[in-house]
């Protein structure tokens, strides 16, 4: 009996490290910010989980691999949108972008600086599975304004869900701003 209890624990035990290897490898990618781009909404330290393989649409939050490293931003542009930015006003297909998300930290940055927060440019009609990807913070270049527009190969997934701290545990909010532009049913 013991004998058979004991086999019968290692299968579960394989079983379970079986469906977390294939979670890991297929749906979710943890990611840890390592900097203040993303804040407020995703703050230093934050763990989540991105969700990979998911249809991405204006505004999400996505996780993305450039020469090596990892980064984290908003999808402003998808593929066949143009993205133009002018004097801190950022416009999708000749449309005014509202951004909520980034008044808090464009007015603490114009404070202390007299040049624009977001700088100045422009991406006429994204290519095909190409998605121009921006910091909420825009003091920080480490973007699409420096490294042009993101592949979709390169994108590892959606940020949805925040593990750690615990005190932040649950989904990521990033409803507002869908809603206010009108992308909340795409």
């Amino acid at each position: 009996m013991v004998k058979r209890d004991l086999y019968r624990n290692i299968l579960i035990g394989l079983i379970i490290v079986a469906v977390l290897t294939i979670l890991r490898l297929f749906v979710l990618e943890p990611i840890r910010i390592h900097n203040n781009n993303m804040a407020p909404i995703l703050p230093k330290k934050t763990q989540v989980f991105a969700i990979k393989r998911t249809r991405l649409d204006n505004l999400d939050l996505v996780a993305y691999r450039h020469n090596g490293k990892k980064y984290v931003g908003r999808v402003i542009g998808t593929p066949g949108q143009s993205v133009i930015a002018m004097d801190n006003i950022v416009y999708v297909d000749q449309k005014i972008l509202k951004e909520p998300y980034i008044k808090k930290n464009q007015t603490t940055y114009l404070k202390t600086h007299d040049e624009n927060f977001t700088t100045d440019f422009r991406r006429d009609k994204l290519g095909k599975d190409s998605y121009w990807i921006l910091n909420d913070a825009r003091d920080v270049l480490d973007d699409s304004r420096e490294f042009g527009a993101i592949p979709q190969k390169d994108i590892l997934g959606e940020l949805k869900f925040k593990y750690a701290p615990i005190s932040d545990f649950g989904f990521v909010e990033n409803d507002e701003a869908k809603i206010e532009n009108g992308f909340e049913n795409k």
